[in-house]
């Protein structure tokens, strides 16, 4: 149900891209809002797919692969057709791209924690320090709680967990610089799945809509005070109610399937283009 309705939504928002010209501005304006709300759908998948993958980082690279080959039939439309709008922003799997990373660098924060030091007290003071307490350093090798499928190098916690922080600063900079769709609120989309993954809370629908709708509500601000106009990309909070409403059936499927699902963005934006181009004919 999740994925048809996830395919459904992204299908409304490309066709409000090609669309334009062709169908009444009301129209064109409902199918961005419904395209808008696609995003969590995939958000989630993103987090469900990184716990069951067997193998995180070939997971990374059919991301890129689908967000470097939209680009390009992005760009390829562009070129082969006039009337094609320019693509003058990256697409919104190289946020999801962005997002994996952020995900990775929180796995390597909450699955590794560090090493603890343990006090202990000396039935006899020591003899050469004359103390009643002696530190013992807790390794956390057996906390490891890593998904199956993520391997790291293996390096002391500490680098690690410095990586950590790289990661998340080189995404924040990413964010702010480069030309992304959607970008800040498919993060905070994907890092509240993950610790809705990560944390069974209670009230976990309550806790995590307004957590979501506090964010997007100061995007939509600062976005006005900014740029003097309006997003909606706020409405995705509805997407995200649904996500969390209605219940995920993973049934079994073979691994081509699921690969094949990864060509689903990109054919969409290929056929929406052709038949935007037979309209205007």
């Amino acid at each position: 149900m999740k994925k048809i309705l996830a395919y459904l939504f992204m299908i409304c928002g490309t066709a409000a891209v090609f669309f334009d010209g062709i169908l009444p501005s009301c129209v064109l304006f409902a199918l961005s809002l419904i395209g808008y709300i696609s995003m969590p759908f995939f958000t989630q998948a993103l987090v469900d797919g990184f716990f069951l993958t067997r193998n995180t980082y070939k997971y990374l690279l059919r991301i890129a692969f689908t967000a470097y080959l939209s680009q390009a039939v992005l760009l390829f439309i562009y070129v082969m057709w006039n009337k094609s709008p320019q693509p003058d922003r990256l697409n919104i799997v190289f946020s999801y791209l962005i997002a994996f990373f952020v995900l990775y660098g929180a796995e390597l924060l909450v699955s590794l924690p560090r090493d603890r030091v343990a006090s202990l007290n000396l039935l006899e003071p020591n003899q050469s320090s004359h103390s009643t307490r002696y530190g013992v350093v807790i390794s956390s090798t057996d906390e490891n709680n890593l998904p199956k499928g993520m391997k790291v190098p293996a390096w002391p916690r500490t680098t690690l967990h410095a990586l950590a922080i790289v990661l998340f600063a080189v995404c924040m900079t990413l964010l702010t610089f480069l030309p992304l769709t959607m970008s800040l609120l498919t993060v905070m989309s994907t890092l509240l799945f993950y610790f809705l993954h990560r944390w069974k809370i209670d009230n976990r629908v309550l806790v995590a809509t307004i957590f979501y709708s506090a964010f997007a509500a100061c995007y939509t601000y600062i976005y006005f005070r900014m740029t003097s106009t309006i997003t909606w990309q706020a409405v995705s909070i509805f997407g995200f109610l649904l996500c969390l409403l209605i219940p995920g059936k993973r049934r079994k499927k073979s691994a081509r399937f699921y690969r094949a699902l990864y060509l689903a963005y990109p054919l969409t934006i290929g056929i929406c283009a052709a038949f935007a181009a037979l309209l205007l004919r």
